[in-house]
């Protein structure tokens, strides 16, 4: 049976063990039982017969699904739990994210001088284009994390919810589409490290060679392709992931140094930091001296930012109240409504097509960067924020 869900989260998955909502919905037979339940409630049986595969099997996983609340048991039989978008389900979302992003775009056009303005005050304006630093600030820390807060607390959306295991996160999932997302900027991989954040945004057509993303990659790939007992390959890529913030933090050292023009001859391992850098993009090198060629946010930038985020989320809050109730009687026959999947969750997947398409036609227009096309086909952008001490 090649009918399968996948799964994404809005918020931290958390460690690699039996509450991971990643591990326990794409393990075995799990993305075929939560295929066949967004279609409807089964019992067991029906479940073995679906997927012709024994009760013992399908009763284990769905008690690993039950564990993480992944779906529930209604009337005798078992329902899935969170928002599952069919292929149908996400060609009407993407069709709404086209349609009203395009209008939420020529919105923010129309107040575009004055948030150029401000981004000119960015500190990192002196090495960094404009249309970079546009594409940070309007289309990741306003658009996506300022605006789901601001959404959230007006009820619009829902994105914290916490979930078994001591974790915060909505889970979600889709069949496979084949639906072009290249060029939809809405993906924030985000990592802290002591005082820095390190983030990669762009769309979702294929892998990023950017930080914190190859950390996890080489995480999965551990606890993939380690030989031995799977307990070892588990406990071993936690084991390694817990090195991960030391990287970043040496490199977030390295990095701000070079930004503001001071010594780096103190920063150990720096020789091997500087060649892993430069291969990343994230500097470059003339001679003796070194340049960062990814936007730095500071401390001293975050009045500028917060007046990007409130300028920008007043807009947003403004156009989403007039046509929240629109698209939401657009999307009322969509297979989470109808498995009884509150609607502020499946606002959180609408929202993020919304704005991808937004800033889609934002770099269209010139008014922020459209990042180039890598070889493995993904488009995005690097960048480090460096957060106030104490």
């Amino acid at each position: 049976m090649d009918k399968k869900v996948k799964t994404w989260v809005c918020g931290n998955a958390g460690p690699l063990d039996n509450y991971n909502p990643f591990k326990v919905t794409q393990k075995g037979i799990a993305p075929e039982i939560l295929y066949i339940l967004n279609k409807g409630p089964l019992t067991v049986p029906q479940i073995s017969t679906t997927i012709k595969k024994d009760k013992v099997g399908v009763e284990k996983t769905i008690n690993s699904l039950l564990k993480i609340n992944a779906i529930r048991k209604e009337g005798g039989k078992y329902w899935v739990n969170f928002a599952i978008f069919s292929k149908e389900d996400q060609r009407i979302i993407f069709n709404i994210g086209e349609e009203y992003g395009k209008q939420l775009a020529r919105k923010l056009l129309e107040d575009k001088a004055e948030l150029s303005n401000i981004a000119d005050r960015i500190q990192c304006a002196n090495y960094i284009g404009k249309d970079k630093i546009i594409f940070a600030l309007v289309g990741c820390f306003a658009l996506d994390w300022y605006c789901l807060e601001e959404l959230e607390k007006n009820n619009f959306l829902k994105r914290h919810k916490e979930q078994p295991g001591k974790r915060d996160y909505i889970l979600q999932g889709g069949e496979s589409s084949g639906i072009n997302v290249s060029r939809l900027y809405w993906g924030s991989h985000n990592m802290d490290a002591g005082k820095y954040i390190f983030t990669s945004f762009g769309d979702h057509a294929g892998p990023r060679s950017s930080l914190p993303d190859i950390l996890w990659q080489a995480s999965t790939a551990a606890s993939e392709h380690i030989k031995g007992n799977p307990n070892l390959r588990e406990m071993f890529a936690n084991i390694l992931s817990l090195y991960d913030e030391n990287l970043l933090s040496d490199c977030g050292k390295l990095l701000e140094l070079l930004a503001i023009n001071e010594e780096i001859r103190d920063i150990k391992n720096r020789i091997a930091l500087l060649d892993f850098l430069k291969k990343l993009e994230y500097i470059s090198q003339k001679g003796k001296y070194y340049k960062v060629k990814i936007p730095l946010f500071l401390p001293t930038d975050e009045k500028i930012i917060s007046e990007i985020n409130k300028r920008t989320g007043k807009i947003v809050y403004d156009f989403i109240e007039q046509n929240y109730l629109e698209i939401k009687d657009a999307l009322s026959k969509v297979r989470p409504v109808l498995n009884k999947v509150p609607f502020e969750e499946v606002f959180v997947d609408v929202w993020h097509k919304l704005f991808g398409y937004c800033n889609m036609f934002l770099a269209d227009e010139g008014f922020m960067y459209n990042p180039p096309e890598t070889p493995y086909h993904a488009r995005y952008l690097s960048w480090i924020t460096v957060k106030k001490e104490g």
